[in-house]
């Protein structure tokens, strides 16, 4: 049995190892925005005017550093200018471990509105005081409302920047479903609701067999796609193989920008009156589609679709956003062809992102890994997924992935493996 005293020692290591976490987090934050001044003086010694092209490739640097999304990477690096430029007490609070990263943010967040340097040092030293003694959700509230204590103008016009950036997300959340949420002023979103959970309880009360949730979501869509949901015919791209399509395999399918989807689930899609079959090929070592027969001056219409259901999510920097451009790896401009291997899809920030002259992007002609080199010299390498869903490809082609993506410092090693998957990927006479 276990002593209370050693109980007691452990739960102070994991409080000692907390502090420890939270000081490298303030760390971090610190060399972040120090990285952050000296990109902005880079590239203004070399010329290069500030713009979006310049912001998104400094987060897309960073991404690279911390490796997670673009998108994170954007939140944090506001975070942790405004943490070490502008909130000096909520930053010493975070080095000794007396509150959370999550915290620190959210801090930072609350009083960026506030632009008197004054009124801002005494909200800031107000809040980082009060914020240890509270859960670490409850902080942000906390802030606002002091925030809107100490300058009441300020917080208007924040919810007036926030109304104006209302807006409606789509996610995938994994075994063929999806997040739609909308980002809306209160009362619109409290009227939304209230409309749907009314329509649902009536539904309930004359005798529909579903459950509040399911009537929910089921009012939701129809009435946002005006169709009822076993008739919606709009187009949901499924890849799979023909052997999964008959049922003489279980190997699961690809809903196109959202991930793995179960093969009866995927068979159930093909067969509801609504579905259309197209045959694509893959690529012998990276299993990705590799053949459409539409070569056209503008990636659109079959040749976008079989793009954008190769690449699956934008192939950009750290980014796995919904596909919204399909870009000339080349540019056109400079001899660029409007090929499948040619193009690839983006999200709208990661097209910005090629506007900065210094960002280079390229595609090996044998194994058809793009490259992306920042103006500071980082790299990303990407190849496109495969085009079914995770755990179909062989385990040589996954070592041929993953060393095509992450190679080896040696040379000859590199030279070997890209001549062996050229000789695999040779067209072979029967």
């Amino acid at each position: 049995m276990l002593h209370q005293q050693a109980m007691q020692v452990r739960l102070a290591r994991i409080a000692k190892v907390e502090r420890k976490i939270a000081a490298l987090q303030a760390e971090q934050v610190e060399l972040t925005a120090s990285f952050l001044d000296d990109r902005v003086r880079f590239d203004e010694e070399h010329g290069v005017l500030s713009g979006p092209a310049q912001h998104r490739g400094i987060v897309a640097e960073v991404a690279i550093a911390k490796r997670v999304s673009v998108t994170t990477a954007t939140g944090f690096i506001d975070d942790a200018w405004m943490l070490a430029r502008r909130n000096p007490a909520t930053l010493a609070a975070l080095q000794t471990g007396r509150i959370g990263l999550s915290a620190a943010r959210a801090i930072a967040r609350e009083t960026m509105v506030l632009d008197d340097p004054d009124t801002r040092a005494m909200a800031d030293q107000v809040i980082a005081e009060e914020a240890p003694d509270l859960l670490p959700g409850k902080v942000r509230a906390m802030a606002e409302q002091r925030v809107a204590e100490v300058d009441p103008d300020a917080a208007a016009m924040r919810a007036l920047r926030e109304r104006a950036d209302k807006h409606v997300l789509l996610a995938p959340a994994g075994s063929g479903m999806a997040w739609l949420s909308a980002y809306l002023p209160a009362e619109q979103a409290e009227a939304a609701y209230s409309s749907v959970h009314d329509h649902a309880k009536r539904l309930r009360a004359a005798g529909d067999p579903r459950n509040t949730s399911h009537l929910l979501c089921d009012t939701l869509v129809e009435r946002l796609s005006g169709t009822s949901t076993d008739a919606i015919a709009s187009q949901v791209n499924v890849v799979m193989t023909d052997a999964t399509l008959l049922g003489l395999s279980d190997d699961p399918a690809s809903l196109v920008g959202h991930g793995p989807l179960p093969a009866p689930l995927a068979r159930a899609l093909a067969g509801n009156g609504h579905a259309w079959l197209r045959r694509f090929l893959t690529d012998p070592v990276d299993g990705s589609l590799t053949h459409g027969d539409i070569h056209r001056r503008r990636f659109d219409g079959a040749l976008r679709d079989l793009i954008i259901a190769r690449d699956q999510h934008c192939r950009g920097i750290q980014c796995g956003s919904r596909i919204r451009d399909i870009d000339h790896i080349t540019p056109h401009a400079e001899g660029g062809v409007t090929t499948l291997h040619h193009g690839q899809g983006l999200s709208k920030n990661c097209h910005t992102t090629r506007d900065d002259p210094r960002m280079q992007v390229h595609r090996h002609p044998d194994t058809g890994v793009v490259t992306w080199t920042t103006p500071t010299g980082s790299t990303w390498r990407s190849l496109p997924p495969p085009s079914q869903a995770p755990g179909t490809l062989r385990p040589w082609q996954r070592r041929f992935r993953h060393r095509l993506i992450h190679p080896v410092p040696s040379r000859m090693e590199n030279v070997f493996l890209e001549y062996a998957v050229t000789q695999l990927k040779r067209p072979r006479r029967c």
